[in-house]
This record gives C-alpha cells, sequence and structure tokens, in this order.
C-alpha cells in the first residue's frame, strides 16, 4: 500500500516550502498579439500555397510575380504590426513597474514625515537612496543594514507561538530562548501549560535541567519547586520564604502553546492558526536557525527565488518565468502569486501561511488554487529567539490522501524534506546576514515581487515607532 502512494510522496517533496511552477504566456498580453499573429499567419500561408510546384503550373510567372510582391509586402505589415504590439505591450509593464515604484515611494515618503517626531534610531529606517534610475526621480528604499539592533520593547507585544501541545508532555519541559530571555515551558497540576522563566531563583541553575513533580517544575541543584505562574511552593532542607520567578502569560489553542512576552496587558483573542477546512495535519516540525527572524521572514514571503536556489530539491527543472508578480489589495498582508497559483499571507507577528494549488503529482495546472484539484497548506512561525537565532514551527496539511498519515516513521521523512531544502535558502540567508552586519543594506533595491516582504518590512517599522494605526491592517 505504501509504494503504491510513492508518487504522491514526490510530489510533496517537489511542492513542499516555496512557490510552485510558471505559465508561460500571459493571456491579456496573447490576446492583443493575437490578430497581428493570425495576419502572419494567413500570410505565410499563402506564401506556401504560392510556391508549392503544383500550384505554379496554374499561374504565369508574371502573375506570381505580382501576387508574391504582394505577399510579401503583407508579411512585411503584419511583422510590423507584431513588433508595435510587442512595443506597446513592453511598454505597459515597464509604466505599470514604475507606477508601483512610485506609489512606493509615496508611501515611505508620508510614513517618514509623520512619523518622524515619535521615530527611534533603528536599522529597519527608511532613507533616501543616492543613486537614480534613467534620470527619473530619486529611488526610496528601506535600509536593512549594520548590526542586529535589540528589539524593540512594543514588538514584544503581540500572542507568539512558540510550540506545538503534542511535544508538551505531563512530564516533559520545553526550552525556549525568546527575545533573547531564557523560558521553559511545562504542564501545571492539571495539564494547563506554564512558561516560567529558566533560571532558579536560589543559584540562577537552568530549571529545564530538572524534571517536573506533581504539575511543579523541580531545580536540579536544591530541589526548589516552582508553579506555572513562578511561585516556589517548595524547598527541601530549609524553611519556605516567599520566593517567585518571572512568568509569561501562557495559552493553549489549536494545538500550540502561545506566550505574551510584552509588558502591556495581553489581548483577548489569540489568531487562529488552522489550515482550511478539509485539510488534515500531515506533520509539525520544530527547527532552530543561525538567522536573525527578520531575514527569514524576508526569505518566506518571497517565491521569486525559487528557480535560482531550490534547484537541487523542489524546483529542479523548472524555467524561469519571464515576470513575477505578487497581487495584493491596497491595504494587505495577503494575496496571491501570479504565475504560480499559491496564496500567500503574512499574520502578524511572524507567521507566514501559504495554499499551493496542485492537480497531479509534480505538476501545476491553473493560474489559481480555486482551479487545481489538490492542494498542501503551510505555516511557517519565525520565533525571534534572539538576534541571530530564530526558532521556527512549521506546520504541513493536505486536501488529499490521507492514507499518507499512517504510513511507519514518514515524520522523519517529512523533516528530512523540509531541511534540504532550507538549508538552500540558508547558505544564502547567512551570507546576507554577514554582510548585513558589515553594513550592507539587504533591502537597496527592492522590486515588482518584493512587494509582501516589503509591507512586512513597513509594518514592523510602524510597530516599533509606535504608530497608533499599523499599515495594511485592512482584511481581504
Amino acid at each position: 500500500m505504501y509504494i503504491r502512494h510513492w508518487n504522491w510522496l514526490n510530489m510533496i517533496f517537489n511542492t513542499v516550502i516555496g512557490g510552485l511552477g510558471k505559465i508561460c504566456l500571459q493571456s491579456c498580453f496573447f490576446m492583443r498579439r493575437f490578430s497581428s499573429i493570425s495576419t502572419l499567419y494567413s500570410s505565410c500561408r499563402s506564401v506556401v500555397e504560392l510556391l508549392n510546384p503544383l500550384a505554379r503550373e496554374y499561374k504565369s510567372i508574371g502573375s506570381m510575380k505580382k501576387e508574391l510582391a504582394e505577399l510579401q509586402g503583407e508579411l512585411a505589415q503584419a511583422h510590423k504590426q507584431v513588433h508595435t504590439s510587442e512595443a506597446r505591450v513592453s511598454a505597459a509593464l515597464d509604466k505599470l513597474a514604475y507606477m508601483e515604484k512610485l506609489v512606493n515611494g509615496k508611501l515611505l515618503e508620508h510614513k517618514t514625515k509623520t512619523e518622524s517626531s515619535v521615530a527611534s534610531p533603528s536599522s529597519s529606517m527608511l532613507t533616501q537612496s543616492l543613486d537614480t534610475v534613467k534620470g527619473k526621480s530619486p529611488r526610496k528604499s528601506l535600509d536593512v543594514s549594520g548590526p542586529v539592533q535589540p528589539y524593540h520593547p512594543r514588538l514584544k507585544n503581540f500572542w507568539y507561538p512558540v510550540a506545538f501541545s503534542t511535544d508538551l508532555k505531563d512530564d516533559t519541559m520545553i526550552p525556549i530562548d525568546c527575545f533573547e530571555e531564557p523560558w521553559v515551558l511545562f504542564r501545571g497540576k492539571y495539564g494547563n501549560p506554564g512558561c516560567v522563566r529558566n533560571t532558579c531563583a536560589h543559584r540562577a541553575c537552568p530549571l529545564h535541567l530538572g524534571s517536573v513533580n506533581e504539575g511543579r517544575i523541580q531545580c536540579p541543584y536544591h530541589g526548589w519547586e516552582y508553579t506555572t505562574d513562578g511561585k516556589c511552593e517548595k524547598m527541601p532542607s530549609t524553611r519556605l520564604i516567599n520566593v517567585k520567578i518571572r512568568s509569561l502569560p501562557c495559552l493553549e489553542q489549536e494545538g500550540m502553546i502561545w506566550v505574551w512576552p510584552g509588558d502591556d496587558p495581553p489581548v483577548e483573542t489569540l489568531p487562529s492558526l488552522l489550515p482550511p477546512s478539509g485539510f488534515e495535519i500531515h506533520a509539525e516540525i520544530v527547527i532552530e536557525l543561525p538567522v536573525e527572524h527578520g531575514l527569514l521572514l524576508d526569505n518566506l514571503l518571497d517565491l521569486a527565488h525559487a528557480p535560482f536556489t531550490h534547484t537541487s530539491t523542489f524546483a529542479k527543472g523548472w524555467t524561469v518565468p519571464s515576470l513575477v508578480k505578487f497581487l495584493t489589495p491596497a491595504s494587505g498582508l495577503q494575496g496571491y502569486w501570479d504565475p504560480y497559483p499559491i496564496d500567500m499571507e503574512f499574520r502578524p507577528p511572524c507567521m507566514v501561511l501559504s495554499t499551493i494549488g496542485i492537480s497531479k503529482p509534480g505538476k501545476l495546472e491553473g493560474q489559481s488554487t480555486k482551479e487545481c484539484a489538490t492542494h498542501l497548506h503551510q505555516l511557517h512561525v519565525c520565533l525571534p529567539s534572539s538576534r541571530n537565532k530564530t526558532r521556527l514551527l512549521y506546520r504541513m496539511s493536505l486536501d488529499f490522501a490521507p492514507v499518507l498519515k499512517h504510513i511507519p516513521f514518514i515524520h522523519y521523512l517529512w523533516r528530512h524534506f523540509a531541511e534540504q531544502v532550507l538549508n538552500e535558502d540558508l547558505r544564502l540567508v547567512i551570507g546576507q546576514q554577514e554582510r548585513m552586519i558589515n553594513g550592507a543594506n539587504v533591502w537597496n533595491w527592492p522590486v515588482a515581487y518584493d512587494k509582501l516582504g516589503v509591507r512586512y518590512r513597513l509594518w514592523r517599522n510602524a510597530v516599533e515607532q509606535g504608530s497608533k494605526q499599523l499599515p495594511f491592517s485592512k482584511p481581504m
């Protein structure tokens, strides 16, 4: 039974994490050229008929020369029309790209002027590029350069997913770093999750080296025991005194453990990260990565790099599209890729959701996910562990082939595939990080297909600058 489904495994390997496929021609471009190409085809057909030996027997040389001259004229005219159409389409595309640059430039200029009074120094501040393009207005760019700055406290005032529920057993602990602070997750007496500082109040011993005892985490040094709210309830060999370590608000929802690391009171509702209706979760993977979480988000929000970066995994053999676009509402952090049948969303503060449309193993059909029969849904959570480390939570769901869930050790296969794809990205992102720290700007030349990544950076800048109304916050 497992061999029978091996083709589906190959399909998942070729589609997991990233953008898929390529549609060769834009339909609008084809329609605009259709009449000219039809004329050209008709002329060529007439030339073939004229030069056919059977046809020459019934025509005089003079009439053939006359008809040939007329057809040559028609052929030249058809060529001219085709070139004209190509020039018009090219000019229109150039104009569209230029207008997008102007709009982005105006947006950046407006944000800089209106928020300059409350702006604090940040490596993500907007700056004016000194370069000019073909005599046009100076180009605006994002400035993401220099050593990674400490995370702004305002970025902490969100609910962050930090672990999958299935990984947190009643007798286990999960140590994590969040915003450069050490924490440890464990379940309390009634199974409720808790998150406390991973440092004993007595002698600063890491608590995760100990054990869970009746819903309390026990320090391995002298046996002090703490509840999920950080209160020390047991001190063996000495008199109990009032001691408490810091704890974070901690909730469990939809199979994930969430914490609120900020100083502001936590909001009451958590965003939903479940896959769409009809999908089943097939894999949940946690990987620690040696890159700053913003650079990883930049990478995940970009599909244009796939045919150049992932040449040994899911994009092997891909041709390069002539034009890649991300189509999205004016106010939104979600949309779809063209020419890839992929929907994508950045969900604050650090999540990327994508739905990939597929119809056959390893194949792409249709220009939208709605035109595809089967789908792959992905969730990436990029938790900022420190300024150069990210805790990645990855969840993969399918709306087909439920039998894959029952294949022994399939989880290890999914993890192997995920790590292969991530390793192709990591060597590049780590190189970016090294150059960024030395002063290079990793966002110096945004282009049309960078739209979603640019909007993430603008959203993050607005949070750090204390904007009352965050950009791109309207639902689709």
